[in-house]
């Protein structure tokens, strides 16, 4: 889940952006561009996010995967809109997140959520991602549904799921029954994904230490239970840290003290952390990044 860098005039950081996404795609991790969490996604203005998809693709495509995160929680027709407008940039695939027409505590139905589904797969033919996103609507999609859109629309390519249930996530894991990848959203539940045959997570881990998210799963690809286990251990500590202060806020920090961006710059209303957090999260990057690098030359 790739941060969007910003100058100190909250102006869309370009030179940034390319060493941000050339540094994941140097480390062989797919990348999500304009996410409403780590990318701020909810912030940018629609011609920064065209922007964005454009400069992601020429840093980054033939290279990794590029991934538009950044279609929002509109009308369906928006949803389109913007969906459209990414693939034309060259993106890889779309992320479709669940319809939030309203307030998170009013859920749609399930034959709007069937009406919207229909909608926009008739619409958008190219390469889609779709996302059970917990956290962001506020419901999980019913696991029969995103089984029943995966086996009706081929374009469908992977599924996301969010949710800190794990019951959620095995659930949607046997309904798309091994025809797509299942990644999850919620990097504490790695381990228990990749036993139950999950693809891998969307994290913000990676905009910090991408070898070592790649690690962790190679190293359970080829069943090395004790590596993996000391990476995801690893992995596990920087997320408190990151998680305690709050993410974008404690990763663009933890970026800016690895040399990845030049300026931790957020767009308002989210400001820099204040010294004493700064200097734990610093603190606990230092030690991952060591320990990271200790366990890659093993």
């Amino acid at each position: 889940m790739c941060v969007t860098p910003f100058d100190e005039h909250e102006v869309l950081d370009e030179p940034g952006l390319r060493r941000v996404v050339s540094f994941l795609a140097d480390a062989g991790v797919g990348i999500y561009l304009g996410s409403y969490g780590t990318g701020e996604g909810h912030l940018l203005r629609r011609g920064e996010i065209r922007r964005l998809y454009e400069i992601g693709v020429d840093e980054a495509g033939g290279r990794v995967p590029v991934y538009a995160a950044a279609l929002g929680f509109q009308s369906t027709d928006e949803v389109i809109e913007l969906a459209l407008e990414a693939v034309a940039t060259g993106v890889d695939s779309v992320q479709i997140h669940p319809p939030r027409p309203g307030p998170t505590a009013i859920r749609p139905t399930t034959a709007e959520l069937e009406r919207y589904y229909a909608d926009v797969l008739s619409a958008v033919s190219t390469p889609v991602l779709l996302t059970s996103q917990v956290v962001m609507v506020g419901y999980a999609l019913p696991p029969r549904l995103v089984g029943d859109l995966v086996a009706d629309h081929p374009h469908v390519r992977a599924v996301n799921v969010s949710d800190r249930d794990d019951a959620t996530f095995l659930a949607v894991l046997e309904a798309v029954g091994g025809r797509v990848p299942v990644r999850v959203g919620v990097i504490g539940q790695l381990v228990r994904a990749l036993d139950a045959g999950a693809a891998g997570t969307l994290c913000f881990e990676a905009d910090i230490v991408p070898a070592l998210c790649t690690l962790a799963c190679t190293a359970h690809r080829d069943g090395d239970r004790t590596r993996m286990a000391t990476a995801f251990a690893l992995l596990m500590r920087l997320n408190e840290v990151l998680s305690r202060y709050q993410n974008p806020r404690s990763v663009k920090a933890a970026m800016e003290h690895v040399g990845v961006l030049t300026k931790s710059a957020l767009r308002r209303p989210y400001l820099s952390l204040d010294p004493h957090a700064r200097a734990a999260v610093v603190a606990t990057v230092d030690e991952i990044v060591a320990a990271s690098a200790a366990l890659a030359d093993r």
